[in-house]
This record gives C-alpha cells, sequence and structure tokens, in this order.
C-alpha cells in the first residue's frame, strides 16, 4: 500500500513540476528534471521515516508483550510448584503480597537445599507463611519476619497463626526511623532487640524496605551492613526484585565492599539474586 501512495504522490509531483516549469517557461528540461528528483528523495525520506518508526514502536509493543507472556509464565510454573502448600491453608498470592510464585519456588529450593535454621526476613508476607511450613515439617528453625507496617504485620501474624506456624515464626514490627550507614542516611528498620542478639543467621531475605522511600537510589543497602557481623559462615543474602537499577547497583556495592561473598541470578519475574560467602 505504501508503494502504490509512493508512486501515486510521485507521479503527481512530477506532472505538477512539468506543468509549473511549462508556466515559467523552462520546459521540461533539466531544471524541472533535478526538481522532481529533489521532491521524490523528500518523499521517500519521509516516508521511509515514518516506515522505521512505526515498526520500531511495533517491535517495542511486540517485546514488551513477551516480556510480560515470560513472566505469566514463570509464574504458572511457580504456582504448580507451591501447590502442596495449599492444602492446610490457601497461600495469600496477590492482593499486595509482594513475592511473585515464581521467586517463591526459588526460595523454597534454596531453603531446602540448604535447610537454614535462623531466618530473617526483611517485608513479610506470602514467603512469611511459606517458611514457617517448610520449617515445621523439618521440626526445627525459627524465622524472624520484620515490616515497617504495623497494620501489615498485624495481618500477617494472622495468616501465621491460622496456619498453625506460631511456634516457628514471630513476625516484629520495625518502624522505619532515619539512620547513616557508611556516610549515607537511609530510612533503616529499628531492628528489635531480640533480633540484634541472634548468632549464626543462615538466611537474610530482602525485599524491604519499599524502593518508593528513595526511588533513585538503594534503600535495601544496609541488610548487608546490619547483619554482616550476625551471619553464620554458610550465610546466603536472598534478594527480590533483583532486576531493578537500584538493586543491581546495591549488589555491585555489597560485592565491592564485602569480597568475601559471590553472587548468582536467576530469572524469576521480578529477578532474584543470591549472595554466599566463597569457598
Amino acid at each position: 500500500m505504501r508503494s502504490i501512495l509512493f508512486g501515486l504522490v510521485a507521479s503527481a509531483a512530477v506532472a505538477l513540476l512539468t506543468r509549473l516549469a511549462s508556466l515559467l517557461g523552462v520546459g521540461a528540461g533539466p531544471a524541472a528534471v533535478i526538481l522532481a528528483v529533489a521532491l521524490l528523495l523528500a518523499l521517500a525520506h519521509h516516508w521511509k521515516t515514518q516506515y522505521f518508526q512505526a515498526f520500531g514502536e511495533g517491535l517495542q509493543q511486540l517485546h514488551r508483550k513477551l516480556d510480560l507472556l515470560h513472566d505469566h509464565v514463570s509464574e504458572t510454573q511457580g504456582l504448580a510448584q507451591l501447590t502442596r502448600f495449599n492444602d492446610a491453608y490457601p497461600l495469600p498470592f496477590g492482593g499486595g503480597w509482594a513475592l511473585t510464585a515464581d521467586a517463591a519456588a526459588m526460595l523454597v529450593r534454596e531453603i531446602a537445599l540448604n535447610r537454614p535454621r535462623t531466618i530473617v526476613e526483611l517485608g513479610s508476607g506470602v514467603s512469611t507463611q511459606i517458611i514457617g511450613r517448610m520449617l515445621k515439617e523439618a521440626g526445627e528453625g525459627k524465622l524472624y519476619s520484620l515490616d515497617h507496617e504495623a497494620a501489615w504485620a498485624d495481618q500477617t501474624r494472622r495468616h501465621i497463626q491460622a496456619s498453625g506456624l506460631g511456634d516457628f515464626v514471630e513476625v516484629l514490627d520495625a518502624p522505619l526511623a532515619r539512620q547513616q550507614f557508611n556516610g549515607r542516611d537511609y530510612h533503616w528498620y529499628q531492628v528489635p532487640e531480640r533480633v540484634r542478639q541472634l548468632e549464626n543467621i543462615d538466611l537474610v531475605i530482602i525485599d524491604g524496605p519499599p524502593q518508593s522511600l528513595e526511588p533513585q537510589g538503594t534503600p535495601r543497602y544496609p541488610a548487608l551492613p546490619v547483619f554482616f557481623d550476625q551471619l553464620s559462615p554458610r550465610a546466603m543474602l536472598y534478594i527480590d526484585d533483583a532486576k531493578r537499577p537500584q538493586e543491581q547497583e546495591m549488589i555491585a556495592m555489597w560485592l565491592k565492599e564485602y569480597p568475601q561473598f559471590e553472587s548468582r541470578m536467576h530469572d524469576t519475574a521480578p529477578g532474584t539474586c543470591i549472595l554466599w560467602r566463597k569457598p
């Protein structure tokens, strides 16, 4: 269709220029030909620009749809892998619970492989319930989940009690306060004293504070400096939302400042990164 339109426009342009040249007494000579060629080139450039712009926009839309489809597939796979956790009490996926199903499935695998006994979680949610069930099945271990929103922490506690996981999970209120780490100010959790006294933490799950506190910054950076001295020799850090540039910057800062750690990325919908001590 574009080629037909271009041909019609070009023919009309040549006819118009020929008529204009005739009126000016130039005749259908070199001047008219030059003018016609110039106009044709201008039209060709215009059509080419419009075509490639439309093509580029269409390609970007296709990429976005493919990324969304990939995320949906990952979520579905994660939900299928977590089916058994829905037996006793349905998992509250959706409705603002932070961890996606595929990221939760990744967390389940890591816990099953490494069997951490003392776990600290920053930001409560569906992961709190999943980890509690795994600890209950193992018959040992304790999860301390910190949340800065009192209402959300209370909601998580209700889910934990309804699931019969109170002996293995403690959800703690930890309001945010301005604190300084490595010369920078952060809004960070007021870590409860019982968590400050923990020794040999095997796993830290980093899914808070919210990025909205510092949209262009790294509000979750304090996690490693805060808990570093409490980590066990086999400790791991599980980082959610690792596809975000801010999390990638944070991870790069950690690896530079704590060279004894190494990292591995996993292709979940939000991106998952795991840090552990080098052998």
